[in-house]
């Protein structure tokens, strides 16, 4: 096969060798082997420990930073330089994702990021994971509106819950921060997965659970993923939820969205589809038009696949000279040159 041996990832060897060669970088990590995002290319923005929560669940540590200040925590135009240098080669990743240990959206620069890699590496899809709270400062939702994919989180259901689980900075209005949640999904243009950790006597009595549900039924979130404790958090009397426990979770919103629990008890909606990687969804979409010319919407519709990611696998495709469009009266479409 080219590319010598495959390896467990179902990917040649030379992307492992890429692997080691961007373990060096200082601001990205990874490529790693995602259980929710296939293979992820990890892009870290704010020191270690830098956030504004301090989650009892974190399998990272206490927060050292506890802050709620927006500032160029790392130099941007050297984030920019790394992953310029990384992606030029063109290594196979499914998506370039904000995470790391702290909140990525307290770096004031994050929508730079993220505009250069739609302008000059839009074939990849970028996820960003976040606890949300500071999408209720001005201009936040604005600065990540292009990402394809976000994955908020929300542990709590009451401001004691949020205290007890989160332990937030002074000053992090609990309110403020749901309602702002609920907003952002509500106007989002990339899918939107919703985090829920439990935390087994926190956040999981029937009250609890009856609230988490008329939050999600504001926000309209594209799917809900139920999480629990699989590695040591930073308190010692917090404890996983048991499958059945979970499962209370989901009966409870599985009317309102599509549910999969990602934690140790693994449970997943029949109307969840399996993420696709790029190639997939590129083999789907010449599949499809390989039998009739398509508009982005008819494939959209056809294939069970975001409009958004149809288009910039679309784009990825023309450039490489392997499909054709035209536009008339009734729409661009697309087909086999």
């Amino acid at each position: 096969m080219p590319g010598g041996y495959w390896n467990t990832t179902g990917r040649p060897m030379s992307w492992a060798a890429e692997l080691g060669r961007i373990m060096v970088k200082k601001y990205l990590f990874g490529p790693v082997a995602s259980r929710r995002l296939g293979i992820s290319l990890g892009i870290d923005l704010v020191p270690f420990k830098t956030c504004s929560i301090n989650c009892v669940y974190c399998e990272s540590g206490a927060t050292t930073a506890l802050t709620l200040e927006r500032r160029e925590y790392v130099p941007i135009a050297a984030v920019i330089s790394q992953l310029d240098e990384f992606l030029s080669a063109g290594p196979e990743i499914d998506y370039l994702t904000f995470s790391g240990a702290g909140e990525p959206t307290l770096n004031s620069g994050i929508e730079h990021v993220i505009g250069f890699l739609k302008t000059r590496y839009p074939q990849y899809k970028i996820c960003l994971l976040t606890n949300a709270t500071l999408f209720s400062v001005p201009g936040v939702t604005d600065e990540i509106a292009a990402v394809d994919l976000c994955i908020p989180s929300l542990d709590a259901s009451t401001a004691e819950e949020f205290a007890v689980i989160n332990r937030p900075v002074a000053g992090l209005d609990f309110t403020a921060y749901v309602n702002a949640l609920i907003a952002y999904c509500r106007k989002a243009r990339s899918e939107v997965w919703l985090e829920l950790f439990i935390v087994p006597g926190k956040n999981d009595s029937e009250a609890s659970i009856a609230r988490f549900a008329e939050i999600i039924r504001r926000a309209q979130p594209d799917r809900v993923q139920l999480n629990t404790l699989d590695r040591p958090g930073t308190v010692d009397w917090i404890t996983p939820s048991s499958g059945e426990n979970t499962m209370r979770f989901v009966r409870a919103l599985e009317p309102l969205v599509p549910v999969e629990a990602i934690g140790p008890f693994k449970y997943k909606s029949a109307n969840l589809k399996p993420q696709l990687g790029s190639e997939q969804i590129d083999e789907l979409i010449l599949e499809l038009i390989s039998r009739r010319p398509s508009t982005p919407a008819d494939m959209s519709t056809a294939l069970g696949i975001p409009g958004k990611t149809v288009k910039t696998r679309l784009a990825v495709l023309v450039k490489a000279g392997k499909i054709a469009s035209v536009t008339n009266r009734r729409g661009e479409f697309f087909s086999i040159p």
